[in-house]
């Protein structure tokens, strides 16, 4: 179970630090040739604002009794003969889970963000 949890959390952080501003980029640039707002940029811009925040509120919620920062949680992470092997595993257990619930987070309010803009449109075609 360990190495799949460590897979996710992979993808997730490559996901959201390289996939996702590509992806935002991609539909702005959609967006600025046909002037019209698209749901795949209000999206990937909700996604990419809620998982930052999401990530930076749980970091705060995570580290009230862990002083080192995030580079050095990182490092530690992956560095047990430096810090110790039950530092390393309170920092990987602290990143897995920074990693999964902000994407969570993030999955959750991008997919409300598309249903209340796909009832926007449709409330507003119904109107007119």
């Amino acid at each position: 179970m360990a190495p799949l949890v460590g897979l996710i959390s992979l993808l997730s952080g490559l996901w959201f630090l390289f996939g996702m501003p590509v992806m935002a980029a991609v539909f702005a640039w959609q967006d600025r040739r046909s002037r019209k707002l698209s749901t795949g940029l209000l999206v990937a811009v909700v996604m990419l604002t809620v998982f930052y925040i999401s990530a930076g509120l749980i970091w705060r919620v995570i580290t009230t009794d862990w002083n080192p920062s995030f580079l050095v949680t990182l490092e530690a992470s992956v560095n047990a003969e430096k810090y110790g092997h039950p530092v390393e595993h309170r920092a990987e257990v602290m990143l897995v889970s920074l990693l999964l619930v902000s994407t969570l987070t993030a999955a959750v309010a991008g997919a409300v963000t598309a249903a209340v803009r796909r009832l926007w449109i449709r409330c507003r075609r119904a109107a007119a």
